[in-house]
């Protein structure tokens, strides 16, 4: 009998503060912040319309060279002079890929549908925004391919079917797979779509292909696959906060 590879996604917990931190040296306004956002010019501007001026940073990466970015800050005060605008200390940054939904039904068909793990979904500044898990084999350069298609086809009025689809040019969580085969990468992926909604109010719905993962045993993810699909709320103009758990650079993976 073949041993049934597994892997385990140990997830710390993050603790957003939300409320003004008191008897601080640098009066500290909000720790932990998560945040998607632009940058404009150099400038990071969030989804949520606030100008983050960095002022001390507290990991590695360069927050300028990126045109979208996943960040995670401590606020620190407010800025002199600049309306919405914040100093922030830099505790995190990833890179967040952004790609156009494609708008052709006929591609659903055309296009492979392997397997992922959709840890998180949210919608801000007009995209809609995740946080992906996909296995690769260890020290892989294989390029993955993910696409948001827009199906045309389906869809009540106020309703908007999206199909998640990935491409793993063959680098699949397999049965046999041992722990000396692969491990698990995360990824961040922004879809615009304000300009394909016209109603001011809307649901979008996305189904995908999953990994299914089992939360009563350590959160195991078995190399079986079942269909997923979720629904959010879309408003324009909305912003819903990033999630600040799993996917702010803290997740330890291990295979076993």
């Amino acid at each position: 009998m073949k041993k049934t590879s597994r892997l385990i996604i140990w997830a710390a917990a993050g603790i957003m503060a939300l409320s003004t931190a008191a008897c601080r040296k640098d009066d500290t306004l909000r720790y932990n912040n998560a945040t998607m956002g632009n940058l404009v010019n150099g400038t990071f501007i969030s989804d949520q319309g606030n100008i983050l001026n960095v002022v001390d940073q507290a990991c590695t990466g360069k927050l300028d060279t990126m045109k979208r970015a996943f960040i995670v800050c401590d606020v620190l005060k407010s800025t002199e002079g600049v309306s919405n605008g914040y100093d922030v200390r830099l505790n995190y940054i990833s890179h967040v890929l952004t790609k156009d939904a494609l708008l052709s039904t006929e591609l659903k068909d055309s296009l492979a549908n392997d397997p992922l793990i959709l840890s998180d979904l949210w919608i801000s500044g007009g995209y809609i925004n995740m946080y992906l898990i996909i296995p690769v084999n260890k020290d892989s350069h294989i390029k993955h391919m993910i696409n948001l298609v827009h199906d045309q086809e389906g869809g009540k009025s106020g309703e908007y079917d999206f199909l998640l689809r990935h491409d793993a040019s063959g680098e699949i969580l397999k049965e046999d797979n041992t722990s000396n085969d692969m491990v698990l990468a995360g990824a961040y992926v922004s879809f615009p779509v304000s300009s394909l909604i016209k109603e001011d109010t809307a649901t979008i719905n996305v189904k995908w292909n999953s990994y299914i993962v089992y939360p009563e045993t350590a959160n195991v993810v078995s190399h079986k696959t079942e269909e997923y699909s979720v629904s959010r709320p879309y408003q324009k103009g909305g912003f819903e906060q990033a999630p600040l758990n799993s996917s702010n650079g803290k997740t330890q993976l291990a295979v076993r």
